[in-house]
């Protein structure tokens, strides 16, 4: 279903690109759009790590128009380790949002990423308020 009816023109991968597996499946085209994607995850534990790695895995945000924006108002616990791969031990007590930033920007440095510590609720409006939302992509709960 997420294939095109008719062949592509530009799957040739180039052989230097990290991407060259998603380019040479969706095309040039599908993989800009992964670069220039802007998402807004709220939650850094279990799941918001996991999207993390997808994302700087495929190069969501890794281009120049692209831009990751993470949330969570938690701090890192040693009880997370053992589900929160993201985390390591110096990660402890830690803003959860900050730390997986750093580890999703090293798993790929081109990755534009921002950490909050703020929840999302109306006494944040000014941060998260429809100027904000209206320049996204999508949001990830």
């Amino acid at each position: 279903e997420c294939l095109p009816k008719s062949p592509l023109a530009d799957v040739a991968p180039s052989g230097t690109s990290r991407y060259d597996s998603t380019i040479a499946v969706f095309g040039k085209e599908a993989q800009q759009k992964l670069l220039d994607l802007n998402y807004f995850l709220i939650g850094a534990g279990a799941i918001g790590c996991e999207m993390l790695k997808n994302w700087a895995l495929m190069g969501v945000a890794c281009g120049e128009k692209g831009k990751v924006h993470i949330t969570d108002m938690d701090r890192i616990e040693r009880s997370n380790l053992s589900r929160q791969f993201l985390f390591r031990n110096k990660d402890i007590n830690e803003f959860k949002s900050a730390a997986g930033a750093r580890a999703a920007a090293e798993m790929n440095e081109g990755m534009n990423i921002v950490p909050y510590q703020e929840k999302v609720g109306a006494d944040t409006e000014d941060i998260f308020g429809d100027d904000f939302y209206d320049k996204l992509d999508g949001v990830c709960t």
